[in-house]
């Protein structure tokens, strides 16, 4: 695919509470840790890479050995506040118009649908395209306006701090099943595992993954 001016962003950030204290940017699929799969999956549209840490040189030292690829690390002004703050750190730093935000335990991503959405976005003039598959809305794997960075902050400094509330000051679009389907794309690339059973439970399954 050719590259077009995104900016990946991996909120990698996170305590790991349920995944019972294992980085969950580290766990394996097929060989290789869920953030370099991430970031090779990204590499293939966007610009620019970022990832959203606060253990930066841990990741930057696994990443670095693992692919040959100039990847930006940052961390949160706003430390320990969810995605909204990793949205609003990787907004500071974002060099392209638009930033791609996945979490760190999305295994599944999809630059092609990513690209999709992108279009979209730049086409429609909004804030923000978000992911609703199978009627469940997914602001992780969406994609936002570099813009957002400052509405983000005024959230975060009320102390207000879940995405869906950033979303009601937003023009966004939601991108369900069909559209997907019209362009022959998967639509599993919302797949997130938060405990050891999901992981399992991913890893089974991981070969059967191929709907649309």
């Amino acid at each position: 695919m050719t590259r077009m001016p995104i900016t990946g962003v991996i909120l990698a950030g996170g305590l790991n509470r349920r995944m019972e204290g294992r980085a969950k940017a580290l766990l394996t699929v097929q060989g290789e840790a869920l953030i370099v799969r991430q970031l090779k999956e990204m590499s293939a549209v966007c610009g620019q890479l970022i990832v959203v840490t606060n253990e930066a040189e841990a990741l930057q030292t696994m990443i670095g050995q693992s692919l040959d690829m100039n990847v930006t690390y940052v961390t949160d002004v706003y430390r320990q506040n969810g995605p909204l703050s990793g949205i609003h750190a990787a907004a500071l730093a974002a060099t392209m118009p638009h930033l791609w935000i996945v979490g760190c335990d999305m295994p599944l991503i999809s630059s092609e649908a990513a690209a999709a959405m992108v279009s979209l976005c730049r086409d429609e003039n909004v804030d923000a395209v978000i992911p609703e598959i199978d009627g469940r809305l997914h602001p992780l794997h969406g994609i936002y306006a570099r813009e957002v960075g400052p509405e983000a902050e005024l959230h975060l400094q009320k102390e207000s701090y879940k995405l869906m509330k950033l979303l009601d000051h937003l023009d966004w679009l939601p991108v369900r099943n069909d559209f997907f389907k019209q362009r022959q794309l998967r639509t599993n690339f919302v797949v997130n595992v938060n405990t050891p059973q999901d992981f399992a439970d991913m890893l089974t399954n991981l070969s059967s993954f191929t709907d649309f």
